[in-house]
């Protein structure tokens, strides 16, 4: 082989090299090229090339490090809004891998709704070669929407020219989700403020006019009467205040998690509870697992939440029955107790069970509480990360399940 051919072998296999992107090997010199001006040439301008490539390709990495590097949903597009670059969070928030996407049109991403809206930022963006900023749902792969904050932004070739669109897309369903509990709690707050007000205010208008039914009586017995329903004003007065302090307790009190012996935090409500109306009347059948005797929690909510399921049990019992049972059972589940409390009372209504949680809300109309008991209960075991659920049938009884996880301390 003539010493040319050998030469022009070496640029083909070199070129060979560089065309996938295998710019840093070793340097490329053509040997004895001695004044051959063709081959000169043809060194100096590989030379350059490789110059201008290897500075390129350090651009690439640096680019695509930053690219990856960004924890927001980024997409480049071109001149017809096809899909040309993806990064990681893509596949990460929509289940999209980049392959799945290349070549696709970018509705594919988004509700056929915001088609047009998107195609319009896109066409602004070149015409006005400014960033455009919109808030949509993107669709994933799953069909799951995820809400996003949109930016568009022009990108440009070297004459400065736009070539296509890159698109950030942060996730913002953390920042919605928590702009929706802080209304839920708003929302709350307001319906609080308005149903305690109404509620302490019908006592004590009960007992501004009794007393003056008692300035007009003209006999003792009159005025026991009246002074017996201004007691029963007072007693209602005091079980809603009392709620509500326990509910502010619970709210906004310090939590001190402890060791609780579960025997004896039921042992003492049932004490509390022994002279109330018809206790008597009822069998009390206590059962508590061997390994489910004690549990680290804070014992003023779960003493609150036990006495409150155990009071609603003893308050709305069937009379009409021959003999009333509440049993209450313990055992263990997962990393936690489970409690379980039966009753074969009057039950629930199958068109209220969807509301018993709700604050002020009153299942039965022999209700004599505040209607917040078993919001209470609720909002005491969501702070004690447990969950409740409860199955009830009008005249047969209602069965409440709650679980509390154990070694919460720290």
């Amino acid at each position: 082989m003539s010493e040319t051919k050998k030469q022009l072998q070496y640029i083909q296999e070199f070129l060979s090299e560089i065309i996938p992107g295998n710019f840093n090997g070793k340097p490329f010199i053509i040997d004895n090229i001695g004044n051959d001006e063709e081959l000169i040439q043809v060194q100096e301008g590989i030379k350059t090339l490789l110059e201008k490539l290897n500075t390129t390709n350090g651009s690439n990495i640096s680019l695509n490090s930053i690219y990856n590097g960004i924890s927001d949903i980024l997409i480049v597009l071109d001149d017809k809004i096809q899909i040309q670059k993806t990064n990681h969070i893509v596949e990460e928030v929509l289940l999209y891998n980049e392959s799945e996407l290349l070549n696709q049109s970018i509705g594919k991403l988004i509700r056929k709704s915001d088609f047009d809206m998107v195609r319009d930022c896109i066409r602004n963006t070149y015409t006005q070669k400014k960033l455009i900023e919109i808030d949509l749902n993107l669709i994933a792969k799953n069909n799951r929407q995820v809400p996003v904050s949109w930016s568009f932004s022009p990108l440009f070739n070297a004459k400065g020219e736009s070539n296509g669109i890159l698109l950030v897309a942060k996730n913002i369903s953390a920042q919605i989700d928590a702009k929706n509990q802080l209304q839920d709690k708003n929302d709350e707050l307001n319906l609080f403020v308005y149903k305690a007000s109404h509620d302490l205010k019908s006592p004590v208008s009960s007992m501004q006019s009794l007393m003056g039914l008692i300035n007009e009586s003209s006999t003792m017995e009159e005025m026991k009467e009246y002074c017996k329903l201004i007691s029963e004003c007072t007693s209602r007065l005091d079980i809603i205040i009392s709620d509500l302090l326990v509910l502010g307790r619970i709210t906004y009190g310090e939590l001190e998690f402890k060791k609780v012996d579960i025997k004896d935090l039921i042992d003492s409500i049932l004490k509390s509870i022994e002279f109330a109306d018809g206790v008597k009347d009822i069998d009390f059948n206590i059962s508590i697992d061997d390994k489910a005797r004690s549990i680290i929690t804070e014992k003023g909510l779960l003493q609150t939440v036990l006495f409150n399921l155990i009071d609603n049990a003893v308050k709305y019992r069937e009379n009409k029955k021959e003999r009333s049972f509440i049993n209450i059972h313990t055992d263990i589940h997962g990393e936690g107790i489970l409690f379980k409390i039966e009753d074969n009372g009057i039950g629930i209504a199958d068109a209220q069970q969807g509301n018993v949680f709700k604050m002020f809300y009153r299942a039965t109309s022999v209700s004599k509480g505040s209607g917040l008991g078993l919001y209470i209960v609720k909002t005491s075991i969501a702070k004690l990360r447990g969950t409740i659920s409860f199955e009830s049938e009008t005249g047969k009884g209602t069965t409440f399940k709650i679980y509390i996880p154990s070694n919460l301390i720290g």
